[in-house]
C-alpha cells in the first residue's frame, strides 16, 4: 500500500510557500492533484501511478496542507506549479491527475501551464461544466461545516467517529449511493486502514470554501471554454453510485473536452481507491498510459 503520510516538503514560489509529496520510481513524472479536504500528504490514490513506475509528485492546493499562496483559484495557482517544476527539475510531464475537486487545478494546469502534460486523467471530479456541490443541501451547508471557523471542530468529531468501525462505514456511507450492507463486508481489514488513514489526515483548511466558490453556476461558461482548451488526450473515471460527485460530471467531462474518454467504475464510493473495486481504475490507467506511449 503507498500512503504519503511522511515526506513533504516546501518548494518556494513568487506567490508563496508550496508543499508537495514526491513519491513512486522514475519512469515519468505524473503532477498529481487531491481533491477537497487533502493536503498532498493524504493518500488519494496515487498507487495506481507509484506501481507502473512513474514519480508522483502531489500537490496541497491553496488553502490546503502548508501550502501558503493565499486564496487563489485555480487558475491563478497555475504558476506556482509551473515555478514548482521548474525548481524541481521538471521539463516533462507523463500526466495531469486530479481527483474530485482537483480536477478543476489539473485541468488549468494542463491547459495553460507551462509544461504541458502528455496526458491527462480526471478521477470523480467536478465540477465539470455543470455546477457543483450537486445537491441545494451541501451547496448551503458546506461553506458552513467546512469553513475556516468550524473545520477544526467537526474534522477532530470525525476522528473520533472513524476509530470505531461502526463511525468509519458512517463516514464512508455518506460518500456513497448505495447501502453500506452492498459494500462494507467487502473491504478488507487493509482497506478500512486505508479509509481510515485518509479520513483522519483530512482537513478542510480554508481550501475546502474556495474550492466551493469555483464551482458556481455563474462560472459555467468559464468552465465550458477551459474544457476545450484542453489538447491532450484523457481519461475520465467515475462511478453512479459515488455519494460525493454525481456521476454526471464525469459524462460532462468526457462530453467537453476534445479527446476524451470515459471509464465507468463500480467503485461503490467517492473513495474510489479502496476496496476490491480499485483493480478497476488501476486497469483503465494502466491501459491508458501505456497506450499512450
Amino acid at each position: 500500500m503507498i500512503h504519503l503520510a511522511a515526506a513533504s516538503e516546501l518548494v518556494g514560489t513568487s506567490l508563496g510557500d508550496v508543499e508537495v509529496c514526491v513519491t513512486g520510481g522514475r519512469r515519468g513524472t505524473v503532477l498529481f492533484f487531491p481533491g477537497g479536504h487533502c493536503a498532498a500528504t493524504v493518500d488519494c490514490g496515487c498507487e495506481s501511478y507509484t506501481r507502473l513506475g512513474y514519480r508522483v509528485v502531489a500537490f496541497s492546493r491553496p488553502g490546503y496542507g502548508r501550502t501558503r499562496v493565499g486564496d487563489l483559484t485555480a487558475a491563478r495557482f497555475v504558476p506556482a506549479v509551473d515555478e514548482v517544476c521548474a525548481e524541481l527539475g521538471i521539463s516533462a510531464v507523463a500526466a495531469v491527475v486530479g481527483v474530485s475537486f482537483g480536477g478543476l487545478q489539473a485541468l488549468h494546469v494542463a491547459a495553460s501551464g507551462s509544461v504541458r502534460p502528455a496526458r491527462l486523467v480526471l478521477h470523480s471530479a467536478a465540477p465539470s461544466t455543470l455546477r457543483y456541490p450537486d445537491s441545494a443541501g451541501r451547496r448551503a451547508l458546506g461553506p458552513v461545516l467546512f469553513g475556516p471557523r468550524a473545520e477544526r471542530g467537526l474534522w477532530s468529531a470525525v476522528s473520533r467517529a472513524v476509530a470505531t468501525d461502526a463511525g468509519l462505514r458512517m463516514a464512508a456511507g455518506s460518500l456513497s449511493r448505495l447501502p453500506a450492507s452492498a459494500w462494507w463486508p467487502t473491504w478488507s481489514p487493509e482497506d478500512r486502514g486505508r479509509a481510515r488513514a485518509a479520513f483522519l489526515a483530512m482537513g478542510s483548511g480554508s481550501g475546502f470554501a474556495a474550492d466551493l466558490r469555483q464551482g458556481r453556476p455563474d462560472d459555467d461558461g468559464a468552465r465550458h471554454t477551459l474544457l476545450r482548451r484542453v489538447s491532450c488526450p484523457t481519461l475520465v473515471t467515475g462511478s453512479r453510485h459515488d455519494g460525493g460527485v454525481d456521476f454526471a460530471h464525469a459524462l460532462d467531462l468526457a462530453e467537453h473536452i476534445d479527446d476524451a474518454r470515459l471509464a465507468e467504475l463500480d467503485s461503490p464510493t467517492h473513495l474510489f481507491w479502496v476496496g476490491p473495486h480499485a483493480a478497476q481504475v488501476h486497469r483503465a490507467v494502466q491501459g491508458f498510459m501505456c497506450e499512450c506511449l
